[in-house]
């Protein structure tokens, strides 16, 4: 099946169990809708109240940037969706991450064993260079995004990694994770 892949390089953790919930449910209520609306509501209402010359924008790209608005100023911190929805932020399928985003990458992959493919994966020291295994399955039409990354963890890592501890002390996160450079990904359905 095909999806569009929306993948994040982030210096962060995973908010803990059941959070991801009541974000999602603030979210809606603060549209005006009810905390279980379904995909084309959300898209609606986002449609409606985007400035004019916004409308032809992607829905899930104004669905992502309205919510990552909403947790930044809920907590001041950067966030990716990781796991396989159809279009929003699903609790049951998905996690919150938190932290500093260092990068992001978007194309489509047909994607044979979903759960697989959306696994965060925490980088190491050698992943985080252009020469190793990791850079290579990322491929060539990654490769922009990745030599920035490597460049920030070679330049910036304490300052990025101490950004990412400030700004995730006060949020109710993950227990069993600590502040680490993790591979996310993000997979919708490609529809029509």
């Amino acid at each position: 099946m095909l999806y569009e892949v929306y993948t994040r390089i982030m210096v962060g953790l995973p908010v803990a169990q059941g959070v991801l919930g009541d974000v999602v449910t603030g979210f809606h209520q603060g549209l005006g809708l009810a905390a279980d609306a379904s995909v084309d509501e959300v898209y609606t209402v986002l449609r409606e109240d985007a400035p004019r010359h916004k409308r032809n924008e992607p829905d899930r790209q104004r669905y992502e940037l309205a919510f990552e608005a909403y947790v930044d100023q809920l907590w001041d911190v950067d966030c990716a969706i990781v796991g396989q929805s159809d279009g929003l932020a699903d609790p049951a399928r998905c996690m919150l991450w938190v932290g500093v985003r260092v990068e992001q990458m978007e194309h489509t992959a047909r994607i044979d064993t979903p759960p697989a493919y959306v696994r965060p994966r925490v980088l190491r020291k050698g992943d985080l260079s252009m020469g190793s295994d990791f850079a290579h399955e990322l491929g060539r039409d990654m490769y922009k995004q990745f030599r920035h990354a490597t460049q920030m963890y070679n330049r910036a890592r304490m300052m990025i990694e101490g950004d990412a501890h400030a700004r995730t002390k006060r949020i109710p996160t993950s227990r069993q994770h600590e502040v680490e450079w993790s591979f996310v990904r993000w997979i919708v359905p490609v529809k029509g």
